[in-house]
Parts: structure tokens; sequence; C-alpha cells
């Protein structure tokens, strides 16, 4: 059985994930690069101001947020060339994705992280990438499916 062709809409959003990837591995070295420099000695001594419990502090925030960034980044990666591919496990970890950004961002509008219209956006888009993915031609490619048929086959009535 042949593979179906890939869905412009995949290739758009595959193109997409390579590109957050590409950022997400950007803004998690820069965090990390900050971080190492914040946390040095010579950063702490520059700014008499600055405390060390406040350099501590701000370096080991700079980590995670960098380290996450990382992760991200590496996995938007993943996603964009598993889309390529038409990869099921990309598929699957696509919905997975946006189910998690979703959740994410709901809690963000209820504990007032993000304004409601803005944090609706960050809902509103998985929600529709989650749609799009189900759709039984994106499905077929991924070979989360059967294929559909051009044209509806007709039913013979049976005697």
């Amino acid at each position: 059985m042949q593979k179906p062709v890939r869905p412009t809409g995949v290739t758009v959003l595959g193109v997409l994930q390579i590109l957050g990837g590409v950022f997400g591995l950007l803004g998690g070295g820069v965090l990390l690069a900050a971080a190492a420099i914040i946390g040095s000695s010579s950063f702490t001594s520059q700014y008499t101001g600055l405390s060390g419990y406040t350099t501590s502090t701000l370096s080991a925030i700079f980590y995670a947020f960098g380290a996450f960034l990382l992760i991200l980044g590496i996995l938007g990666l993943v996603i964009g060339i598993g889309f390529f591919g038409g990869k099921g496990w990309a598929w699957m970890l696509a919905i997975v994705v946006g189910i998690i950004n979703i959740v994410v961002n709901i809690v963000e509008i209820v504990i007032g992280l993000t304004s409601p219209s803005s944090g609706a956006i960050g809902v509103v888009i998985p929600i529709i990438i989650i749609y799009y993915l189900t759709r039984p031609r994106v499905k077929a490619f991924f070979g989360k499916g059967g294929a559909m048929p051009a044209t509806p086959m007709p039913q013979s009535p049976s005697m």
C-alpha cells in the first residue's frame, strides 16, 4: 500500500515546528549562558547592590527556564521532522503537546498570568491544530486511520 501524499497543512505545521524548535534551542542557550554569567562571582562583585542570594536565585531561575526551552526546542524539532516523514509517533506527540498547551493556557488565564484575550489565542490555536490533525486525510497520512476513498463506493443491495 502506497503512503498518501503529505497534506499541505502538515508541511506548514512541520516547518512551524522546526522553526519553533530552532528558536527554543536559541532561547534556551541564551538563558543558560545568562544564568552562567549571573551566577559567576565576577558578576556579583561588579554589581555590589545584588546580594549573593539574589544572584543565585536569579541564576537558578534562568537555568530552569533555559533547560525548559531547550527541551521544548528539541521536542519541536523532533515533531517537525516526524511530520515530514508522516510518522505516527509525531502525530501522537503533537496531539499530546497540544492538549498540554490547552491546559497550561487555561491555567494561566485562571490564575491571572496572562490576559484573557492573549490566553484565548493560546487555547484556540492548539484546538485548531488538534482538529486539523484529526481529519481523516491527515490521519491517513500518519497511518492513524484508513485511507479515505476518493469517491464514495455505491452500496449494493443485499439479498
